[in-house]
C-alpha cells in the first residue's frame, strides 16, 4: 500500500486552486458586485462612473458559466478529500482531530485578524463606524461555531472551513473504516443525501416548530452535506490510487456522487445557486485529469510555493484585498497598481503566515497528534476494532 501523505499532483492543483480563488475575487467580484463588496466593508460602494472596470478584467470573466472562485473551492474540496485518509492511517479519532484543529485554527486566527485590521483601516479611512460586535467577532476566531450560532460571516471564507471541520469530526467518528479502506465510508455520504432528501420536503414546516434554532440547523446541515458528499468525491479518487477499488468502479462512485450532489442542490434551499454547478463539474474535470495524467502535474517552484501558503493566502486576502483595493483606488492610484500592490501585498502577508504560524503550528499538531495517539489505549469509538500500523 502506497503511504506517502505528499502526492505531487494533488499539490500542484492545490496551488493552482489558490491562484484561481485571488483570481475571482480581486479580478471579478470586486468589480462586478462592486454593492455586495461595499456592503461587506460597510464602506461606500466604487462608483462605475468614476472608477470604471477595466477591460483586462471583462476578457478574464468572459466564460460566464465558470465562478474561478467556486471552481478554486470546489478543487480544494476535492484535495481534503483525497489526502485527508492518508492522515487517518497513523492516527485515531482524537489524535487526528487534535492533528487539525492546530492545522486549522491558529493560521485562522492570524488571517482574520489581518482581515479585521484591513477592514478598521477602510472604515477609519472613510470616516465609517466599527460594524462589528465584539461578540460575533470572538465566535468567528472558532471556525465550526459562527454558523451553528447563527451569526454572519464576517470575511466571507469561513464556511468552507467550517464545512471541512465537519469533515474532519465524520472521519475522525469513522476512524475504523477509513483505516482498512473499507467501502463501508461511502455509506456516509448516501446517509448524508438521503436525509437531505427529507429535510429538504419538512423544511418549511422546521420553522413553525417551537425549537429554538431547529430550522437554522436544518438550512445549515444542507449546505454542509452538500459539499460534504461532493468531498467524498476525493475520498473515492483516494481508493482508487490506494488500489482499493478498479477504475470502473470508481468511475461509477464519481458520477453517482456527484448526481447525488447536484441533485441535492437542485432539490434544496440553495437551488437559485445552482447556476455554480458547472464551476464545481469543470473542477472535477481538471482533478480527474491530473489524477490520470499525474506527469503533466509534477512538483515545480511556482506551483509549489502558492501550494505552501494556499491555506494563509485564502484566509488573508479575500476582505482584507478588498478593503485595500478600495482605499487605493480613492486614494487615486489607477486600477492596474492596485491590483498588483494588493495581490503582492496578500501573497507576502500570506507567506509571513505560513512561516510564522502555520509552519510551527502544524508541526506541533503532528507531534500531539501522535502523542494523543500513543496514549489512548481504546478506539475514538468502541463498536470499532482498533487497528496497528501492523495491521493496516
Amino acid at each position: 500500500m502506497k503511504d506517502t501523505s505528499r502526492i505531487d499532483f494533488a499539490n500542484t492543483l492545490r496551488g493552482f486552486a489558490a491562484i484561481a480563488v485571488v483570481i475571482s475575487h480581486y479580478y471579478g467580484v470586486f468589480w462586478q458586485a462592486r454593492a455586495a463588496v461595499g456592503t461587506l466593508l460597510t464602506v461606500p460602494e466604487l462608483p462605475i462612473d468614476a472608477v470604471p472596470t477595466p477591460l483586462y478584467i471583462n476578457w478574464i470573466n468572459q466564460i460566464p458559466l465558470i465562478n474561478w472562485g467556486c471552481y478554486g473551492v470546489a478543487l480544494f474540496f476535492l484535495i481534503s478529500g483525497f489526502v485527508i485518509p492518508f492522515s487517518l492511517y497513523s492516527l485515531n479519532g482524537a489524535g487526528f482531530l487534535v492533528n487539525r484543529l492546530l492545522r486549522i485554527v491558529p493560521t485562522y486566527v492570524a488571517g482574520f485578524s489581518l482581515t479585521l485590521l484591513a477592514i478598521g483601516a477602510g472604515v477609519h479611512y472613510f470616516d465609517k463606524p466599527w460594524p462589528f460586535e465584539l461578540r460575533n467577532i470572538l465566535i468567528h476566531y472558532i471556525p465550526g461555531l459562527r454558523d451553528l450560532m447563527g451569526v454572519p460571516s464576517i470575511d466571507g471564507i469561513i464556511w468552507t472551513l467550517e464545512i471541512e471541520m465537519k469533515f474532519y469530526v465524520l472521519c475522525a467518528l469513522f476512524v475504523g473504516w477509513f483505516k482498512r479502506n473499507s467501502i463501508k465510508v461511502f455509506i456516509l455520504p448516501l446517509i448524508l443525501f438521503i436525509l437531505a432528501l427529507w429535510v429538504t420536503r419538512h423544511l418549511p414546516f422546521l420553522g413553525h416548530i417551537r425549537l429554538p434554532y431547529l430550522d437554522k440547523v436544518a438550512a445549515h446541515y444542507m449546505l454542509s452535506s452538500q459539499y460534504i458528499i461532493f468531498m467524498f468525491i476525493g475520498v473515492f479518487f483516494h481508493y482508487l490510487h490506494q488500489g482499493r477499488l478498479a477504475a470502473d468502479k470508481a468511475i461509477l462512485g464519481v458520477g453517482g456522487l456527484f448526481a447525488c450532489f447536484a441533485l441535492h442542490w437542485w432539490s434544496g434551499p440553495y437551488a437559485p445557486h445552482m447556476y455554480q454547478m458547472w464551476s464545481y463539474a469543470f473542477a472535477l474535470l481538471t482533478f480527474s485529469f491530473a489524477f490520470s495524467f499525474q506527469r503533466f502535474f509534477a512538483s515545480n517552484r511556482i506551483f509549489d510555493f502558492f501550494a505552501n501558503i494556499s491555506y494563509p493566502l485564502y484566509v488573508v486576502h479575500g476582505v482584507a484585498g478588498y478593503a485595500l483595493l478600495r482605499i487605493a483606488l480613492d486614494y487615486g492610484l489607477k486600477a492596474w497598481q492596485s491590483l498588483l500592490g494588493v495581490t503582492v501585498v496578500a501573497i507576502a502577508c500570506a507567506w509571513l503566515v505560513h512561516v510564522l504560524v502555520e509552519m510551527p503550528t502544524r508541526r506541533l499538531g503532528k507531534y500531539l497528534g501522535k502523542k494523543v495517539t500513543e496514549r489512548v489505549n481504546a478506539p475514538s469509538l468502541p463498536c470499532f476494532k482498533r487497528f496497528s500500523r501492523a495491521n493496516i
